[in-house]
């Protein structure tokens, strides 16, 4: 747990040192902010319904670049050789550098914080909606930030491994909004494996099994495959 919690601190330090935090916080609390107004006027309903599907497709494109420096960075500057004969074990050195991206998108959920406030001075919603809101879109942080580490091992180029986060992640999108789904041999499997389908539930105040299960696999397997991906770099 030490050697995580060194990781972890040494992470955000990097993270706040640069421009990279801040530049991630205010483009999405500004676009978070749009996607409340716009909600509001669209719908007229007290919910953030409509925020948390824009801010969750919005953070397929963000969230790669928040880990894109993580381990291709560590390659194009050579410390990574210094990193794998480090008492650290893979598993702390992946979980440091996830804790951290996560850390900093729990940061950015606060600080949307501003609109329940808002919700609550002019109507009456729903806590319990909003609530499940939140975990819907603190899950997706989650495993956008696994996949996005996964993207970073795979390359030396910063710029690339953020690329390939996002055309990672951008199947999972897409294929919830082909016309038909749920019918048919292709239409369940891409419901099962789909992104949007696994949100509704949140955005309407209902926690599936089958929805936790989901944002859990998924982290667990990008993380499984960035610790596989780094244990065959240790070897070559």
């Amino acid at each position: 747990m030490k050697v995580l919690w060194a990781i972890y601190r040494k992470e955000m330090r990097i993270y706040f040192v640069s421009p990279l935090a801040y530049a991630f916080l205010v483009v999405a609390l500004f676009l978070s902010g749009l996607f409340f107004y716009l909600g509001i006027e669209e719908t007229g309903e007290a919910s953030l319904r409509v925020m948390m599907g824009n801010l969750a497709v919005t953070l397929i494109f963000l969230l790669p670049i928040l880990t894109m420096r993580h381990f291709a960075e560590e390659q194009k500057q050579g410390t990574f050789e210094l990193l794998m004969t480090s008492p650290a074990s893979m598993s702390s050195l992946i979980l440091g550098k996830w804790l951290a991206s996560l850390s900093l998108c729990v940061i950015m959920l606060f600080g949307t914080l501003l609109f329940p406030t808002i919700l609550a001075y002019y109507g009456s919603p729903d806590w319990g909606i909003i609530a499940t809101t939140y975990l819907g879109l603190f899950l997706c942080c989650a495993a956008f930030c696994a996949a996005g580490l996964f993207a970073s091992s795979l390359t030396d180029d910063s710029v690339a491994a953020g690329m390939s986060g996002v055309l990672i992640l951008l199947p999972f999108w897409i294929v919830g909004n082909f016309d038909g789904l749920g019918e048919g041999f292709w239409g369940r499997l891409f419901e099962k494996i789909a992104l949007l389908p696994h949100l509704r539930g949140f955005s309407k105040g209902i926690l599936d099994t089958a929805d936790l299960a989901w944002f859990a696999g998924f982290v667990v397997i990008f993380l499984f495959l960035t610790y596989r991906k780094l244990e065959s770099r240790r070897w070559r």
